[in-house]
């Protein structure tokens, strides 16, 4: 999903203050502000080349030309949600409910414990806070089947999507 340049343009101002342009070590943080994750590998590429141009700042146009670019890579991922989501599932089983992996082979449950789920939303990748934990909490116990303090899985990922 593309983010209108304007929205860009907005965001970039809010972190540059005076007009010098925004630093070199916060392309990433704005980035994110504008809903985009780019990844360390990329985020070091931008990084080189802003710092070819200016070795403290990045300017409007160039980091305009970071976003596009991010843009274009996060719309070309094939990323499907569930397959990533069926590795957490499998995670989830094995380490918080001690199932073996027979018995996750042969006959997955196909609920997994809210517990568990804010755990490693907590811990894992990039943690979320308390408030964004019971937020997504409240979510899932509005938009899921839930049982015995069990999320379903199926119900979970489709309110990723």
């Amino acid at each position: 999903m593309a983010v209108p340049d304007e929205e860009i343009q907005e965001v970039f101002k809010l972190f540059d203050q005076d007009g010098s342009g925004i630093k070199i070590k916060e392309i990433g943080t704005v980035m994110r502000s504008l809903g985009l994750a780019a990844s360390e590998a990329q985020l070091r590429e931008f990084r080189a080349e802003a710092e070819k141009k200016d070795p403290a700042f990045v300017q409007f146009p160039d980091f305009l030309a970071y976003v596009k670019r991010m843009e274009t890579v996060e719309a070309t991922k094939s990323s499907d949600v569930a397959k990533e989501m069926e590795g957490m599932k499998v995670g989830l089983l094995y380490f918080f409910d001690k199932l073996t992996t027979k018995q996750i082979r042969e006959s997955p449950p196909d609920s997994i414990k809210m517990a568990d789920l804010k755990h490693i939303m907590s811990s894992v990748g990039e943690k979320m806070t308390e408030e964004e934990i019971e937020e997504m909490a409240r979510d899932v116990r509005a938009s899921c089947k839930m049982e015995d303090g069990r999320v379903n899985f199926a119900d979970f990922v489709n309110l990723l999507k």
